[in-house]
């Protein structure tokens, strides 16, 4: 009994070996997975600040791409008034010059019109005068010319 009684302590010294065993590794194995767990929390926050920056500098990029095209626009639209503006007075300018060109012939004709017209009025005064002069200074009228 005695043997038996031997093999049953050192049945139990070796199980409670084991068991102390047991307990070392399933302490270092809950010890390293609250590492790893601590590994990936920390990973997943540089990970997430990381996102974060990226984030913001594709925001920061996007708004600057933004602000780059309104202004650009802005430029285009700026060139196109200017354009338009310079067609304008360029129109106008050449509008004023038609209308003083026009101006200028309505005068010219009109002003030609009133001198014919005062010369065949005057025109039989003249002729009277001519002759009239040639009599008092005795002036013969040119060969050919019927007075």
């Amino acid at each position: 009994m005695a043997e038996e009684q031997t093999d049953w302590l050192a049945c139990g010294a070796r199980k409670c070996r084991a068991q102390r065993v047991n307990e070392i590794l399933e302490a270092k194995e809950a010890d390293r997975r609250a590492q790893l767990h601590l590994r990936r929390i920390r990973l997943r926050h540089l990970l997430e600040e990381e996102q974060e920056i990226l984030k913001m500098e594709m925001d920061q990029r996007i708004e600057d791409f933004k602000r780059r095209q309104h202004e650009e626009r802005l430029a285009e639209i700026a060139a196109l008034r200017e354009r338009e503006e310079t067609e304008r007075a360029k129109q106008v300018h050449l509008a004023d010059e038609m209308r003083r060109r026009q101006q200028c012939h309505q005068y010219r004709e009109a002003y030609t019109r009133e001198v014919q017209r005062y010369i065949n009025e005057t025109r039989q005064h003249e002729i009277t005068l001519r002759n009239q002069m040639r009599k008092h200074y005795g002036v013969n009228a040119p060969p050919g010319k019927g007075s």
